[in-house]
């Protein structure tokens, strides 16, 4: 499936107040967007303006996001509303899903939604954004979301927050890795906040290995934010490349949560490593006896003896995880 969200995109939330559509693709292009993501649908009912940009962007080389407002009162509705979307243009979907999923019938809601876009948009990547800091949110149903979504896209409004950009960020990202999907913030273009803030976001956003990020919105964004965006410096094109040699085990690091599928060649630092193997159920013994040791031996995965606390290398780290695999193909 592909990765849509990667690169910079903008939003759009109503297109009249945002220019003319062929303008607003020119202006995409010069500020090196890999693609918009246009409202197309609020509830049950259509926004039909989609139709009037999506042709025209895609033509251009832009990748057209749909997104719209879901309230979880009305599934055939907004699955309906969706479907045109889809069929007007849309490389991909995104679900805003907000205070109406924050209650007790937030994660029956979401599931309902899930089971309706799945089994019509099996192929279709499909992201959901919402409340960026999930600790401030205990009642959002993020791992019902999670569940059927390819992407979250986390609303980063720093200056509605009244932190610094490197705040909002580093209170948002812990938070959603351990949901284990890919994120691409959402930053922000309205209200008061300074070009210099709005390119250190993408530069953090960057240097924290996220693969995608956009900024709302279009209509709301001063000349000065807009030229903001143009200077944030993201890659626009192309997927994450993996060695061939590692292909086959990354997909099912992936597969099985283990890895979130971004950066696949990025530096493990100690604390991803603690998340790997917390996931991997390896941090639930408090001691290794010296029998399971032993037969990693037997099972031919390790061929000299080993003390439990010996230290090992990483390449003797992945000989293991590599014969794992190979003994479960």
């Amino acid at each position: 499936m592909a990765e849509e969200w990667r690169g910079k995109h903008l939003w759009i939330w109503q297109l009249e107040k945002s220019g003319d559509p062929g303008e607003i693709v020119k202006k995409s292009i010069s500020l090196g967007l890999a693609g918009l993501i246009v409202k197309a649908w609020d509830g049950g009912n259509y926004w039909s303006q989609i139709e009037k940009i999506a042709g025209l962007a895609r033509e251009a080389g832009l990748v057209v996001g749909a997104w719209g407002y879901s309230y979880g009162t009305n599934i055939k509705g907004e699955l309906n509303a969706a479907k045109r979307a889809a069929a007007a243009g849309a490389d991909w979907l995104v679900v805003d899903a907000e205070v109406e999923y924050e209650n007790k019938s937030g994660v029956e809601k979401a599931k309902q939604l899930g089971d309706a876009f799945r089994n019509s948009f099996s192929e279709l990547t499909i992201g959901y954004t919402t409340f960026a800091i999930a600790q401030y949110h205990p009642g959002f149903p993020y791992k019902e979301f999670t569940k059927w979504c390819n992407v979250v896209l986390p609303q980063v409004y720093w200056g509605e927050f009244k932190m610094a950009v490197n705040t909002a960020l580093a209170k948002t990202l812990p938070g959603l890795i351990s949901y284990g999907l890919p994120i691409a913030p959402i930053g922000q273009t309205f209200s008061s906040v300074l070009p210099e803030e709005i390119i250190l976001f993408g530069r953090l956003a960057k240097k924290e290995g996220l693969s995608g990020i956009s900024f709302w919105d279009w209509q709301s964004a001063t000349p000065g934010q807009l030229n903001a965006v143009g200077s944030v410096d993201y890659p626009k094109e192309g997927k994450p490349v993996v060695s061939d040699y590692a292909k086959e085990s990354w997909e099912k690091a992936v597969a099985k949560g283990i890895l979130d599928g971004t950066n696949p060649q990025g530096v493990i630092t100690r604390e991803m490593g603690a998340v790997i193997l917390d996931r991997l159920g390896l941090l639930d013994y408090s001691t290794v006896p010296q029998e399971m040791v032993d037969e990693l031996k037997k099972q031919k995965l390790i061929t000299n003896d080993h003390p439990t606390r010996a230290r090992i290398t990483w390449g003797e780290f992945s000989t293991v995880i590599l014969r794992l695999l190979n003994k479960t193909k």
